[in-house]
C-alpha cells in the first residue's frame, strides 16, 4: 500500500505542476485517471504476478526427481515467454517430438517453481548473482533491450544517459531541459523486484541514489505501458518485448540514447547501454530432458528466433558467464580397445 500511496501522491504533484502551466484539459484527464486507477492499483497489489515476494532466505528444497513434471517445464518472467521461448519450444517439439510447457509468471514465480520441483527451469530477467537465486545453476540465453519511451508527438528524439539519470533522480523535471516543450516530465517507473539487481534501476540509480519523489509508479508492466501511452509528457523505460506492440501501433515512440538506437547490433557491439540479462535457472539437473533443449536453444535456428525481439547469447558466451557445470561438462565417451 505504501507504493500505491506514493503513486497517487506523485500523480497529484504532477497534476499540480501541469495546472501551473495552464494545461487544464490534460489535468482533468489525469485527475479522472487518478480516481479510477487507484482502485485498480489496490487490486493489482493483491493479484499482481510481477511482484517479487520471495524471501531472501528461501533455500533449495530436496527435490525428488519423480515429482517433477513429465514434460520439460519452464516457469517465470514473461519476457522470455513472449520474447522467444514459446516459439522456440514449439519448433523444438516439432523437430524432436518432445513436449515443452512454458508457463508465464514472474521472476519469483520461476524461482519458487524451480526450487519446489514444479518446473525444471525458472526464468529470471535480473542478474542471478546477489539475488534470491544465487547458488542455483543458471545459464544466460539472451539479452533484453530496455527502451526509452515517450509520446509519438514529442519533438525530442534522443536523450543522453547522463540526462536520463538526472530525470530519474529529479535533477531534470521539465522537457525544455531536454530540447522539448515547456512542460513537466511525467517520468513513470515500473516499481518491481526490490530484492533483485533490476537492470533499469541499477543503471539509472548508480551510486546508491533513489528515484525522484516526483516519479509516478506502476506496479505492473501492463499498467506502466498504458500510463506511458496515455500521458503525452510521459517518459519511461521498459522492455522492447513488451513495448513493441505499443510502438508498432503508434502509441509510443523509442528515443535513442546518446545517438544510438536499440538493436541487436548496437547491443552486441556494446554501444547501447540499457540492457538486461534473460537467464534460465534450475535447482536439479536432469540430463535427458534438459540437455537436448539447451543444445537446441543455442542452435542457429533458435538464435534466429531469439534475435527477432532480443539479443541472442551463444553457447560459448553462456559458458563464460553462467554457472551450469552439469551442462557444460559433456559426457565422456569411453573407447573400448581390443
Amino acid at each position: 500500500m505504501v507504493d500505491i500511496r506514493d503513486f497517487a501522491r506523485s500523480r497529484r504533484r504532477f497534476i499540480t505542476a501541469l495546472g501551473g502551466l495552464g494545461i487544464g484539459g490534460l489535468t482533468l484527464s489525469l485527475g479522472a485517471m487518478t480516481r479510477h486507477e487507484t482502485a485498480l492499483d489496490r487490486l493489482d497489489a493483491v493479484i499482481d504476478k510481477d511482484m517479487c515476494i520471495t524471501p531472501v532466505s528461501t533455500s533449495t528444497l530436496r527435490i525428488d526427481p519423480a515429482v517433477l513434471p513429465k514434460d520439460l517445464t519452464f516457469v517465470g518472467t514473461r519476457l522470455l515467454k513472449l520474447g522467444f521461448l514459446d516459439e522456440v519450444a514449439q519448433l523444438y517439439t516439432k523437430r524432436t517430438g518432445n513436449r515443452v510447457r512454458v508457463i508465464g509468471d514472474g521472476c519469483d514465480g520461476g524461482l519458487v517453481a524451480a526450487r519446489a520441483g514444479k518446473a525444471h527451469f525458472g526464468e529470471l530477467c535480473c542478474p542471478v548473482q546477489d539475488s534470491p537465486a544465487a547458488g542455483m545453476g543458471w545459464l544466460p540465453v539472451a539479452q533484453d533491450m530496455k527502451v526509452v519511451l515517450t509520446s509519438p508527438d514529442n519533438p525530442v528524439y534522443d536523450i543522453s544517459l547522463v540526462n536520463l539519470r538526472r530525470v530519474a533522480t529529479g535533477e531534470i523535471r521539465n522537457w525544455r531541459e531536454l530540447g522539448g516543450a515547456d512542460r513537466p516530465i511525467a517520468f513513470i517507473v515500473h516499481n518491481h523486484c526490490p530484492r533483485y539487481l533490476e537492470p533499469v534501476r541499477t543503471i539509472l540509480l548508480n551510486g546508491g541514489k533513489t528515484w525522484s519523489r516526483h516519479v509516478m509508479r506502476s506496479n505492473t508492466d501492463s499498467d506502466h505501458l498504458r500510463h506511458l501511452a496515455r500521458f503525452r509528457p510521459s517518459l519511461g523505460v521498459d522492455s522492447w518485448v513488451l513495448a513493441a506492440p505499443y510502438v508498432k501501433q503508434g502509441q509510443l515512440k523509442v528515443l535513442s540514447i546518446d545517438g544510438v538506437m536499440p538493436s541487436v547490433h548496437s547491443v552486441s557491439r556494446g554501444d547501447y547501454p540499457l540492457t538486461g540479462p534473460l537467464n534460465l535457472i534450475f535447482a536439479l539437473w536432469m540430463d535427458d530432458l534438459m540437455r537436448p533443449f539447451l543444445d537446441f536453444i543455442y542452435s542457429e535456428d533458435a538464435q534466429r528466433i531469439i534475435a527477432r525481439n532480443t539479443v541472442p547469447v551463444s553457447r560459448t558466451q553462456a559458458a563464460e558467464l553462467g554457472d551450469a557445470p552439469e551442462y557444460l561438462r559433456r559426457p565422456k565417451i569411453t573407447v573400448l580397445r581390443s
